[in-house]
This record gives structure tokens, sequence and C-alpha cells, in this order.
């Protein structure tokens, strides 16, 4: 999966991809991912039911 992450076109002019794991922080660092450089500028909108369950 990462290899084909990295060698995608229209990925390989990023300047910054961000990841989130619950646990697989050791995986992702052979890749080249660390912890954010300043998570003090980062914000997150969390909306976990905003596709609805199927059942309301």
């Amino acid at each position: 999966m990462m290899q084909a992450l990295f060698a995608h076109p229209e990925l390989k002019g990023l300047r910054r991809m961000l990841l989130v794991t619950r646990d697989a922080h050791a995986l992702y660092s052979k890749f080249g991912f660390k912890p954010l450089a300043a998570p003090d500028r980062m914000m997150e909108l969390h909306r976990p039911n905003v596709y609805g369950t199927g059942s309301e």
C-alpha cells in the first residue's frame, strides 16, 4: 500500500502528507513518517456520525 501511495504520479509533488494511526507508529516511521513538527498548529473537526448509522 505504501509503495503504491508513494509511486502515484498525482501525489509525488505533495509537500506534506498526514497519516492517522492508532497503533502502527513504528510501522509508518519506517516509511519516513514522524510525529508532527508543530502539533500546536493542527486542528480537527471530528463529526463521527456525519454519515449516519442506518438505524436512525
